[in-house]
Formats: C-alpha cells, structure tokens, sequence
C-alpha cells in the first residue's frame, strides 16, 4: 500500500493511495490468457467443422446427382451398363465461391460406380430381376496444416429395370 500525505485546510491528512500489486496484475493476464486462448480455439474448430460440414454436404450431393441421372436410365436398352452412358470413374471438384483459378479446383472428389445385377434382396421379391444394385463411392483429400486426411463416402441404391423416363413421359 502506498500513502500520500495530503495537507487540507491547515492541517495534515493521510490520504491512501491504492493500486494492484504486481502478482494480482500477473494473475488476471494469466487468466485472460486462458480465456482468449479458449475463445480462439473454439472459434478454429468450429470452422474447421463448418469446412468438413461442406464437404461431405459436396460429396453427398455428387453421389445424389449421379443417383439421379442414373433412375432416368433405362437399362433393359443397356443404357446402364454401357461405359460410355454411365463411366465407373468420375471426378468432380469443389471451391468455395471465388477461389477457382486456373490452378485452383479447391476439394477434389473421385468417384466409382458400380452397378451389379447379381445380388439378393432379404426378404426375397419377386421383381428383384427387374432392379440393379448401383453402389457409388466418392473419396476426398483435405490438406491441414500438419497433416493429410483422406474422407470416404459412399451411397448404395437400387433402379429400376424401365427407368423413370418411361414413366414420367408416358403420363
């Protein structure tokens, strides 16, 4: 504590003077050190779950779009299982809006489809000659900065031997 004398009207008055100590200001910084370090922290992972959010959103729209071009398919013509209709590898990319350049195609996704015909259903139907199992499966990379992660997706279905085509146009 450190006093100050004061003189008022004549006469001498000890006045007190208060100020922190060095140990109570060393404490508080700590403290505050904590919880800036905590607020930081959790404003990266957040971010960090808002970015893989983002892409497994990407990649399950990749896998629904592909899904969806192939109930339009009707593969008793073969549309199907012709290569050149419906290509067993694919690629498809991701960047965030503004940042594609020409060296820069963000996330990449690779694809497979397969489409199998030989499978069984549990229980057994009737019209299960009539269906295709098409299994589509889209791996990702994502760089941190102190290591790689490789993400994995995948998405099973079943098509109908006709396609919707043929029923969407014929009613």
């Amino acid at each position: 504590m450190i006093t100050n004398h004061t003189v008022l009207n004549g006469g001498c008055r000890q006045a007190r003077v208060q100020a922190f100590s060095l140990i109570e200001v060393m404490i508080a910084a700590a403290i505050m050190s904590i919880v800036f370090a905590a607020l930081f922290a959790g404003i990266s992972t957040t971010f960090s779950l808002m970015d893989a959010t983002r892409e497994n959103l990407r990649a399950t729209q990749i896998m629904v779009s592909r899904l969806e071009g192939l109930r339009l398919c009707a593969w008793s013509s073969g549309q199907l299982f012709n290569t050149n209709v419906v290509p067993p590898n694919f690629t498809d990319s991701f960047y965030p809006l503004g940042l594609k350049s020409s060296t820069n195609n963000g996330t990449v996704y690779t694809g497979t489809m397969s489409v199998s015909t030989n499978f069984t259903l549990n229980p057994p139907a009737t019209y299960q000659d009539k269906l295709a199992k098409v299994t589509i499966a889209v791996v990702w990379t994502t760089k941190g900065a102190t290591r790689t992660n490789t993400h994995q997706r995948s998405i099973t279905t079943y098509v109908a031997q006709y396609g919707m085509q043929n029923y969407i146009y014929a009613h």
